[in-house]
């Protein structure tokens, strides 16, 4: 339960920056996965150097991957990475409503850890 904590709080903080937000919706909807980061700059309205920055915090937890075709780099969602944040997400969701049999003991909880991660 203790790794599913802390990846959660991992992905909250890369979360909680807006301009984080809106660089993942600008390459959620780019179905052809072909955004540079001087395309995203230009969107968002922030200098290339800040843009790379904010990739290097989503590609640290796997939310974006990139693709280099010849010298050009670009960057797309990562789905399934996704997918098994939300998973986390829900199984963290439902806990309020589990009866703890282990007096808190996540440890010794069988169903400490998500399936499928």
């Amino acid at each position: 339960m203790v790794d599913i904590l802390e990846d959660l709080s991992e992905f909250f903080k890369a979360l909680s920056d807006p301009t984080r937000l809106k660089l993942l919706r600008i390459l959620m909807f780019n179905d052809e996965k072909k955004l540079k980061v001087i395309d995203m700059a230009e969107k968002i309205g922030i200098s290339q150097p800040a843009i790379t920055q904010h990739i290097n915090v989503l590609k640290e937890l796997r939310l974006i991957q990139s693709n280099r075709e010849q010298n050009r780099i670009y960057y797309y969602v990562n789905k399934k990475k996704f997918k098994s944040y939300r998973r986390i997400l829900n199984t963290m969701l439902e806990i309020p409503y589990m009866k703890c049999t282990f007096e808190g003991k996540c440890s010794e909880c069988p169903n400490s850890q998500v399936h499928g991660r």
